[in-house]
């Protein structure tokens, strides 16, 4: 009776081990088979990701140009407007 135990112990076992083996050896053949579409996607993806950044980085650069004469005009004036009320309060 207890070696019956053990006999099933011993196949169950065996029978997890089996299994565990194949499964590691199908997850690696899928690996291999796959791996040049998955870097195929990462590329592409990342190329993707890469043209938004360029994108966005363009569409900041030209308005940064178009505003750019406004915006230093404003802190000309404000730094003229500054130097001439400081002007004005020390002679007083």
């Amino acid at each position: 009776m207890a070696f019956d135990g053990v006999i099933l112990m011993v196949v169950g076992m065996l029978t997890v081990y089996v299994f565990l083996l194949l499964m590691i050896l199908m997850i690696t053949i899928l690996s291999n088979v796959y791996r040049t579409h998955a870097l195929g996607e990462e590329k592409s993806l990342l190329e993707e990701i890469e043209a938004k950044r360029r994108k966005k980085k363009e569409k900041e650069m030209k308005k940064s140009a178009s505003m750019g004469g406004a915006d230093d005009a404003a802190r000309l004036t404000a730094v003229i407007t500054a130097a001439v009320h400081a002007h004005a309060s020390g002679r007083a």
